[in-house]
């Protein structure tokens, strides 16, 4: 879900296809094409459509495809679980 929802988003913003945006290792800047600015509006819109944040200083240790799919996956992960039974509340 998270590798697709990340390179829709990608996809969305940069104007590249789903396809050239989800190798995981490759770098968001040499793969589709993201610099500085346009990483922002991907996070903020991630943030947005999955209901997370982002800390600032995540956002600034990006540099491949996979560290923009781990900052998104990680918390929305957390925010799946249903912290009173500890089952998966998806």
């Amino acid at each position: 879900m998270i590798v697709r929802t990340v390179a829709e988003v990608l996809a969305a913003v940069t104007g590249r296809s789903v396809t050239e945006c989800s190798a995981a290792d490759q770098g968001l800047e040499a793969g589709p094409g993201v610099n500085g600015l346009v990483q922002l509006e991907v996070v903020e819109t991630l943030q947005d459509r999955v209901i997370i944040t982002v800390p600032d200083e995540v956002t600034a240790r990006m540099r491949a495809v996979r560290d923009l799919q781990d900052a998104v996956g990680v918390p929305v992960v957390a925010a799946t679980v249903d912290t009173s039974t500890g089952k998966d509340s998806s």
